[in-house]
């Protein structure tokens, strides 16, 4: 009964999100339009019965990369509850029912999985976003992962903040019960459908969403291997010590194997 009810909320703020996208968004400036944003994702958190928790507020850089580790479909709402910018993310997202529209409608970059020809693309506009002033934000493992398994870091779009001059931003995410432990509930990774990870967060009896941020990285004079590693490696020293996983992956999130280290 509990997870019908947040499901029934979590339509009609849905809902809402399309009349507004309609009849007002169009009309109104981009200030107004990230503060809608940032409002609507907290009201969605507070429907689903996360408390979020913002770790070092004052380290958050006004113009950066932000990378964080991917744990669950909540992610993009808790960084967008904190901060505005530009999603990248995998091309088949804005074709997905209600998802795509949002993410259309709040100015994500699409990358094409399969072809080096879009990245190299992607990249493009990923710079100019970065040189307009405005965050991009991307998750670097490509996928979810269980939360104390993060998985390697894609680097090739670690070479748009380099092109840019502009600092890397890591974000830790975690989500944590009562006791200070990884909740089980957000996962949805492996073969967890979207509709199972959402029952599962509405029946939870607490989450508590953590989110740190740490110092920004100087990308002057680096390459996007050692960067995305470094970023990696500052993430998880403040997660809880994950199992080492072999680095031998070097395609960009969610692109074909056979276009590993595709050059821009």
């Amino acid at each position: 009964m509990k997870s019908f009810f947040c499901f029934f909320r979590l339509l009609m703020h849905t809902l809402g999100a399309f009349v507004y996208g309609t009849v007002v968004y169009p009309f109104i400036d981009d200030s107004k339009k990230n503060l809608y944003v940032q409002k609507w994702s907290r009201k969605l958190l507070d429907i689903c019965g996360v408390t979020v928790k913002i770790v070092n507020p004052e380290l958050l850089s006004p113009r950066s990369l932000i990378v964080a580790n991917h744990v669950s479909w909540l992610d993009i709402f808790l960084i967008y509850s904190v901060v505005s910018g530009h999603f990248i993310a995998k091309a088949d997202m804005a074709h997905w029912p209600m998802v795509g529209w949002l993410s259309r409608k709040t100015g994500t970059l699409f990358l094409e999985r399969s072809s080096a020809r879009n990245l190299k693309s992607t990249l493009e506009t990923l710079v100019r976003n970065l040189q307009a002033r405005e965050r991009c934000i991307f998750f670097p493992e490509g996928t979810t992962g269980k939360q104390g398994n993060m998985l390697p870091f894609h680097p090739n779009l670690f070479e748009g903040a380099i092109n840019a001059g502009l600092p890397v931003q890591p974000f830790a995410l975690k989500y944590v019960n009562r006791n200070g432990e990884y909740e089980p509930a957000v996962d949805s990774s492996g073969d967890i459908s979207l509709a199972r990870s959402m029952k599962n967060v509405f029946n939870s009896d607490y989450i508590m969403a953590e989110l740190t941020i740490l110092p920004a990285i100087n990308t002057t004079g680096m390459h996007r291997k050692p960067l995305s590693r470094q970023a990696r490696d500052v993430i998880s020293s403040v997660l809880p010590a994950n199992p080492p996983v072999p680095e031998n992956r070097d395609n960009p999130p969610e692109t074909a194997p056979d276009r590993q280290d595709a050059q821009p």
